[in-house]
């Protein structure tokens, strides 16, 4: 299993945060695309030179991507059918340009409002995707890139899709992956029962700790030695380390080397 940082939490501009990414002793990263760069306006377009020139930066600090999530959603956007669509398959295009093996979303990047979600899940309908899902969807694959449902969200609820069994459920139906907020999906139930359900579909899990009233930062919290066991038994590839772009070189290089000892079965050192 492999170690990732990312982007977002090391800087607001991606080129000095993939540098610093490298700098930190990081080989492959999570890229979360940025709304000032992405620069979707007027236009209806992004800025899609931006990200043939991200790919250059990417090898020339010899980092590799290993997932994509696209911008977060301004108000405004969210209730245009239109701009959602646009977003979905643009961000899916500068995954592709960026060589990413998948692609995160969000309840709300690909589904039609909370009320729609609530029918499907209560009435057994069809999954209510946006006008654009099966277009992205087809793109993710052609790129032979994993899309990747993750259980937080920024608009619906985290209650809605942070139950194993109801994200199985709408991984099965789309025919798309699982990406987990381990703390939050472990402060719900159990791993076990996480990996059970989802464990096969399992894409990307997200590793932090929690500060005392203040952001999340890189984690070094004993917990993380027995939830490590758990998912080093399923088939996730990849723990993406999330921090702050506050927290200094050293926390963050102390938080990989902790675990990154994890990984390979080494007993952590007292922090």
């Amino acid at each position: 299993m492999q170690l990732a940082i990312s982007i977002s939490s090391l800087a607001e501009n991606t080129v000095e945060a993939l540098e610093r990414a490298a700098d930190l002793g990081f080989g492959t990263v999570e890229v979360s695309l940025l709304d000032h760069e992405f620069d979707y306006g007027y236009r209806r377009q992004p800025n899609v030179s931006f990200y043939r020139l991200l790919r250059t930066n990417l090898d020339n600090t010899h980092l590799k991507v290993w997932s994509v999530s696209p911008p977060p959603l301004k108000q405004e956007q969210m209730f245009s059918s239109r701009t959602r669509k646009e977003i979905l398959k643009s961000a899916a295009s500068a995954a592709g340009f960026l060589d990413a093996k998948v692609f995160v979303v969000q309840p709300a990047d690909i589904f039609r409002s909370q009320t729609a979600f609530d029918r499907y899940v209560r009435d057994h309908k069809a999954p209510a995707v946006i006008d654009g899902f099966d277009e992205a969807w087809v793109q993710v694959a052609n790129r032979r890139m994993t899309m990747a449902l993750v259980n937080r969200d920024y608009w619906i609820g985290t209650a809605l899709t942070n139950q194993a069994q109801r994200l199985a459920k709408i991984a099965n139906d789309l025919a798309i992956g699982c990406a987990l907020d381990i703390r939050q999906a472990a402060n719900r139930n159990d791993l076990s029962d996480w990996l059970e359900h989802i464990g096969e579909r399992l894409a990307v899990g997200y590793a932090y700790d929690l500060s005392e009233g203040g952001p999340l930062v890189a984690p070094v919290g004993d917990e993380w030695q027995s939830w490590i066991a758990y998912l080093m038994e399923s088939r996730l590839k990849v723990i993406v380390i999330e921090a702050n772009s506050s927290q200094s070189d050293e926390q963050i290089i102390r938080s990989r080397q902790f675990m990154e000892g994890l990984l390979n079965h080494e007993k952590p050192a007292k922090i």
